[in-house]
């Protein structure tokens, strides 16, 4: 089994996908929960039936039967204490965490364990497992560049966005994943990147950055440009902004 990857997109979704290279091509098998989670809750309850009727066709373990009921026997228990005015404690809202996590753990780990040929039509359509296979080639990033922005007038923070200069969205381009943000905080203006520091990578906008009381007044000077898994882009135009106190 290959690679397990997780990753949030800009449509509050969690992608889980695992990979198997075969004659060099790519096939995933690949699972989409909601982070909504009333529709998670009701996604738990068919694909849990749904496993435990056709464990032995998908080639779940009994262990993992196992575990899966009993989280989602948990779950069952500690969602509507969560959820309903009168019985959502902090204690209870905690506890319904835990048992979320417990519950995607476990769907990971039976869903990266059934063979692709096993899987049918209903199946994929069951679990919202969709089928992506084919060659993948790595997409260039192209010539385009991010243009950063930054909105400076809350007190000691600093919101920033992007903007495609090709097409002027407030959007990636084809091919890149995110948009790589450096910073340089006081002193005069950086003139390579040996004078920044990386600050994060993000896939969407905006990004909301503290800062120190003591770093009220500094002026903050930030690059960006774009990424993928194969290279890095160019840098965009320099853009800056000062602390406010």
């Amino acid at each position: 089994m290959g690679d397990c990857r997780i990753e949030a997109t800009a449509l509050s979704l969690v992608t889980i996908g695992w990979e198997l290279n075969i004659n060099h091509f790519k096939l995933n098998i690949m699972a989409t929960f909601s982070d909504k989670e009333s529709i998670l809750n009701t996604y738990f309850g068919v694909v849990v039936a749904y496993i435990v009727l056709n464990f032995s066709r998908l080639g779940v373990s009994l262990a993992n039967k196992a575990t899966l009921i009993a989280n989602f026997a948990t779950w069952t228990n500690i969602y509507p204490l969560a959820t309903t005015p009168a019985t959502s404690t902090v204690a209870n809202v905690k506890d319904k965490n835990i048992s979320k996590r417990a519950m995607l753990t476990i769907l990971r780990l039976i869903f990266g364990d059934i063979a692709i040929s096993a899987l049918t039509s209903t199946d994929r359509t069951t679990m919202n497992m969709p089928f992506i296979g084919g060659f993948h080639p790595s997409v260039p990033i192209g010539n385009s560049e991010p243009n950063g922005s930054v909105d400076d007038g809350f007190k000691l923070a600093h919101k920033i966005t992007y903007m495609d200069n090709t097409s002027g969205k407030k959007a990636k381009p084809h091919g890149v994943t995110g948009c790589e943000i450096w910073q340089k905080i006081g002193g005069v203006a950086p003139v390579s990147v040996s004078d920044l520091q990386y600050l994060e990578t993000i896939s969407k906008n905006p990004l909301i950055i503290s800062f120190e009381g003591t770093q009220g007044g500094l002026k903050v000077y930030y690059w960006m440009r774009w990424i993928n898994k194969h290279s890095k882009g160019n840098w965009g135009p320099e853009f800056s902004g000062t602390v406010m106190p």
